[in-house]
């Protein structure tokens, strides 16, 4: 018998009736599963195994989140780095009340003279609800818009959207998670005065684990391209990069 297996099963039926019995009392609080801001003061690098099927892509992919309290505000800093730990994306996140807010994105492209930056313009700024209604209607999410200096003419528009679909549970190293499971629906929508408008959209899911934060991710991109991850630890930078210079980040 699956013993771990077992456990997940008799957690996700606590779940279920813990589930039914909140929806009761009006909105659910769920602050608890995203990322912990205020206990990633010192920083903490979560290493996701690459689950998707596009080729030339790391085993693994890391991402750096800082939690940053300023005055009366919390904010929680986020940096996508390549195996290389080259910067690809920063974000920077303010944690309210009643939910998750983008407050700046800034993209990195590699060029031959290090990395060319890109600022986004943020349209819809909302990342993550905290509170869930017993029957949601409405989808959370944000569209931004940016424009490479390489193609100054194209402006490009990313949307995504997340709609809660149900409570699991997951498994990330020896221990069992409570876990809420989100659907995505997104689109990138490129403007090209020329070339004309091109906008494939996108499907996936994500799972946010209580007291973790993102524990996987899938996008599904069309004909069999998939993008993907899954925590399968959390480390210090300073372990990180300990390992890259020892051969055993990639």
């Amino acid at each position: 018998m699956n013993v771990a297996r077992t456990r997940v099963r008799a957690l996700i039926a606590s779940l279920f009736l813990m589930t039914l019995l909140s929806a009761c009392n009006g909105p659910r609080d769920v602050r608890d599963y995203y990322f912990p801001a205020r206990d990633l003061s010192e920083g903490l690098v979560y290493c996701y195994e690459n689950t998707g099927t596009l080729p030339g892509r790391a085993a693994v992919e890391y991402t750096y989140y800082l939690g940053v309290d300023v005055d009366t505000a919390l904010y929680l800093s986020v940096t996508q780095y390549s195996d290389l730990l080259e910067p690809q994306q920063q974000s920077r996140q303010e944690i309210k009340n009643d939910g998750v807010y983008l407050r700046e994105v800034t993209l990195l492209r590699p060029d031959t003279s290090g990395s060319v930056t890109m600022p986004t313009t943020l349209l819809y700024d909302k990342a993550f609800p905290f509170y869930l209604e017993e029957e949601p209607e409405e989808a959370y999410g944000y569209r931004l818009s940016f424009t490479d200096p390489a193609t100054p003419e194209v402006k490009t528009y990313v949307s995504l959207n997340r709609r809660y679909e149900r409570d699991t549970a997951v498994v990330v190293g020896d221990r069992i998670y409570r876990a809420l499971l989100f659907s995505l629906e997104g689109e990138v929508s490129m403007r090209d005065p020329e070339a004309g408008d091109i906008s494939p959209q996108f499907t996936g899911y994500e799972i946010y684990a209580e007291g973790l934060g993102l524990v996987e991710h899938r996008r599904e991109l069309g004909s069999g391209a998939a993008l993907g991850g899954r925590l399968k630890e959390r480390i210090t930078m300073a372990e990180l990069l300990e390992r890259l210079e020892e051969g055993g980040g990639r």
